[in-house]
């Protein structure tokens, strides 16, 4: 049975977990590829449909199309659509009926525990949204152009709920974040967009009645208004009240829409989910690597041959992804020793404006601070009512471990992202965790710099021992309210401090 936790960052993620280990072919083994290789095709296949049953567009006894109608449609081979069915059947979601092809299975517990899974996921968004929303227009309206504000308007007009227009919500938002001038937001939103689109799509797929478009019509208007003209508390206020009317629209809805997918809508929508341009996808990866240090001065690239088999694709896409890289003086090929990172790159758009290496200092962690107070507080509320026992051992024997003084520096740093992030598995928080997971390298950075940031003064063990025996203590005894008190007390002291050293 899958866990349920692993079940909803799936559905976020629209992958499984599955990293590639190159330690074994040479220097370049070291390099922490994010890309998945060749399974993952057939995976995101299997984690694509996996979501269409969830949110309904699959319903149970829904006929699945012939191996062959998918491979087409997607541009795959047969045997990558058959790994990713033979998963879905061996995990209990499909079944071969003899003479009639491959169906959804008719209505289980695992089906209700998928379906469960994404509504926890589409109420979790519900909630962040409501605050991500506030901090995008607080930090666009204080950093963006008058043009750029004038364009968002114009987004957020065409954002009426309508069946199929889920996207435009999505739009509008990565556009925000662009506006922000932070590289922390437009990274999350990117890799939020799966579950946004998720979200929005089962409010657009079940549009209002006439008088709450109407409704929302207006907010619109007034909304785009206040964003072009700068008025902050208004537009906070106008998000606040169209949030509250969109979670009207979306509560009162089934698990599952009205109407399930035909076969050419499950399969246009397949092909519309597969991975983006894979050219450009490696060209950033190699790029995001030069731009961390992880690929070195004079670093030989593997073969043309090895690199796709690594990551999956042709030898097409990683001679195209290699000329981009050349392009932008990034790499540099010869005749006999191959193509290699070049010394002094300019480092430009494409290695920074595309890595979360480019998402560190100061005021990103201002940012990342902002959002994991929101998170951690959440979390900390969460984890007193849901965790278990298993939770709350690990919790003690973390906290046992960091009062022992002989800790190095790192292994302080280690426990204590460890202990948030056993709080956020206890509140049973996928988004906390894919959040964690997508500014994994600001995650890493704030920690590292917050528990060494000299403002925090004299005595900077004690008071975080205090702080996280205090949360413990109240997750342990099951009093919500005094969990998130004692969160936020914890992370707030950081977050006072990054606002001084921003300011």
């Amino acid at each position: 049975m899958i866990d349920t936790l692993e079940l909803q960052l799936s559905l976020l993620r629209g992958e499984t977990p599955n990293p590639i280990d190159v330690r074994s072919i040479g220097r370049p083994g070291r390099l922490r590829l994010k890309i998945q290789k060749k399974a993952a095709l057939s995976d995101r296949l299997a984690v694509n449909m996996l979501a269409m049953i969830a949110t309904g567009r699959l319903r149970p006894g829904t006929q699945v199309p012939p191996e062959r109608r998918i491979a087409n449609a997607l541009t795959a081979s047969r045997v990558c659509v058959r790994s990713a069915l033979n998963r879905l059947k061996a995990i209990g979601y499909l079944e071969a009926v003899q003479g009639s092809g491959t169906r959804v299975v008719s209505q289980t517990d695992r089906i209700e525990a998928l379906l469960r899974a994404n509504r926890e996921n589409l109420d979790d968004l519900s909630e962040f949204c409501d605050f991500l929303d506030g901090m995008l227009v607080e930090r666009a309206i204080a950093n963006g152009s008058d043009k750029g504000l004038a364009m968002l308007a114009g987004s957020v007009l065409q954002s009426a709920p309508a069946d199929g227009q889920g996207h435009r919500e999505v739009e509008w938002r990565v556009h925000l974040a662009e506006l922000t001038g932070s590289p922390v937001f437009p990274l999350l939103i990117q890799h939020l967009t799966r579950g946004l689109r998720t979200y929005f799509d089962a409010i657009h797929r079940s549009p209002p009645g006439a008088e709450t478009r109407q409704a929302l019509e207006g907010i619109n208007i007034r909304l785009a208004n206040q964003i072009a003209r700068r008025k902050l508390s208004e537009a906070r206020a106008t998000l606040a009240e169209r949030s509250q009317l969109l979670r009207a629209v979306l509560h009162p809805l089934p698990s599952a829409p009205v109407r399930s997918l035909e076969e050419d809508e499950l399969l246009r929508e397949l092909a519309a989910q597969q991975p983006g341009n894979l050219r450009d996808t490696i060209a950033r990866e190699i790029a995001g690597m030069i731009a961390t240090g992880q690929l070195e001065e004079g670093d030989r690239l593997l073969s043309e041959r090895r690199l796709a088999d690594m990551f999956g694709v042709s030898r097409v896409s990683v001679r195209e992804a290699l000329a981009i890289l050349k392009q932008n003086g990034l790499v540099a090929a010869n005749e006999r020793s191959g193509t290699h990172a070049v010394s002094d790159p300019p480092l430009g758009q494409l290695a920074n404006g595309l890595t979360d290496a480019a998402a560190e200092g100061v005021p990103s962690f201002r940012d990342m601070c902002a959002i994991r107070h929101y998170l951690e507080v959440w979390a900390a509320r969460r984890a007193a009512v849901r965790a278990g026992e298993a939770d709350l051992l690990a919790m003690r024997r973390i906290l046992a471990e960091m009062r022992r003084s002989t800790h190095t520096p790192q292994r302080r740093i280690d426990l204590d992202l460890n202990l948030h992030l056993t709080i956020a598995r206890a509140a049973g928080s996928a988004l906390h965790l894919f959040v964690s997971e997508v500014l994994r390298n600001v995650v890493m950075g704030y920690f590292n710099y917050s528990l060494t940031d000299p403002s925090i003064g004299g005595g900077r063990d004690a008071l975080l021992l205090e702080h996280h025996s205090e949360i413990v203590r109240a997750i342990t005894a099951r009093d919500a309210q005094a969990a998130a008190a004692a969160m936020d007390r914890h992370v707030g002291t950081f977050r006072d401090s990054y606002a001084s050293a921003v300011a």
